[in-house]
């Protein structure tokens, strides 16, 4: 081989490889520039979306209902976790709801309905049915 050739053929790689490091800087630079105008975009989008339609529900009043919640719910009931209650309903022991004396814990995978009935009332009505002063003033 002749050395213009030669020379040539060095050229052209040596182009091959600067136009391959340049195209490769270009991707770089528009995945770069691309993304930041994805986020940038998102970031107005959710400020304008702010601006136009106003937060409904504050997240510090919503963290403030579940710890009170989870706070009564365990410190004044520590059963609650390991033995939930099952509150009767017109399909579950429709004879207990309303009564003071219904127990609805389930402890191992057996429920206690009450200490008089511990499997529930056998009938419609439960002869021991006693309601709370609150709901018999309600029902009155």
């Amino acid at each position: 081989m002749e050395d213009w050739q030669k020379d040539l053929t060095e050229w052209m790689e040596n182009v091959a490889v600067a136009v391959e490091g340049f195209v490769d800087e270009v991707s770089q630079s528009v995945e770069t520039a691309a993304e930041d105008f994805q986020n940038d975009l998102a970031r107005e989008i959710e400020q304008f979306l702010d601006n136009v339609f106003p937060p409904t529900i504050d997240i510090s009043i919503e963290e403030d209902y579940q710890s009170y919640y989870y706070y009564h719910e365990y410190n004044e009931d520590p059963d609650f976790l390991l033995s939930p209650k099952i509150e009767a309903t017109h399909n579950v022991h429709p004879a207990c709801r309303g009564c003071v004396h219904y127990h609805g814990r389930l402890h191992g995978k057996q429920l206690l309905v009450c200490g008089m009935h511990p499997y529930g009332s056998s009938g419609e009505s439960c002869p021991d049915w006693e309601g709370s002063p609150r709901s018999q003033k309600s029902e009155v």
